[in-house]
């Protein structure tokens, strides 16, 4: 907890988009632009042409898709007072550090997990979660190899800053946590 000295806000960059980000977003967007390209093959060479809806489908897809990445993406995680708030393009989620119990780095905290909703994995890993380890959980991570699991008593939270031992010890001082 915060003593009332003033404490300056830090910013954490989020970890680089980990292998299960990769490849979705890579496998999203190739099936896409795959798609594409034969309709426009198929059409072209006048064998039977696909519907101008297959086009149109197609051409708002991908458009999608990019918006679904930036969108849910983390831009940063922000320690600002008694706070830490995820940044992402369209939303900042805030969250109170009072009550945090623990804070910990946890690679296989996504092991297992069902998505309940949100994105598992094109370009980010955001939504709601639930594992037998975890139960529910909210994550905002783009890489399970920095995961950091934050326990309050009635919630969890899983992200992924790149520091993330430099993080967790930051985040228990302004938490007031022992080691």
């Amino acid at each position: 907890m915060n003593d009332g000295r003033y404490v300056p806000a830090a910013e954490f960059a989020p970890a680089a988009l980990g292998t299960r980000g990769r490849i979705t977003t890579s496998i999203a967007a190739a099936t896409v632009l795959i798609a594409l390209a034969v309709a426009t093959v198929l059409l072209l060479a006048k064998r039977p042409a696909p519907p101008w809806q297959v086009f149109i489908a197609l051409g708002i897809a991908l458009p999608v898709q990019a918006v679904i990445w930036y969108g849910t993406r983390v831009r940063c995680y922000r320690l600002a007072e008694d706070e830490l708030m995820v940044e992402r393009a369209f939303r900042t989620v805030r969250l109170p550090l009072a009550g945090l119990k623990d804070a910990t780095h946890d690679r296989d905290a996504m092991r297992g997990a069902w998505k309940i909703r949100g994105n598992k994995g094109l370009g980010t890993i955001s939504g709601r979660f639930r594992s037998k380890r975890l139960g529910r959980f909210d994550a905002y991570l783009s890489d399970a190899e920095h995961a950091v699991v934050l326990r309050w008593p009635d919630h969890c939270v899983v992200i992924s800053p790149e520091q993330h031992s430099f993080f967790i010890e930051t985040v228990r001082k302004r938490a007031g946590l022992s080691r």
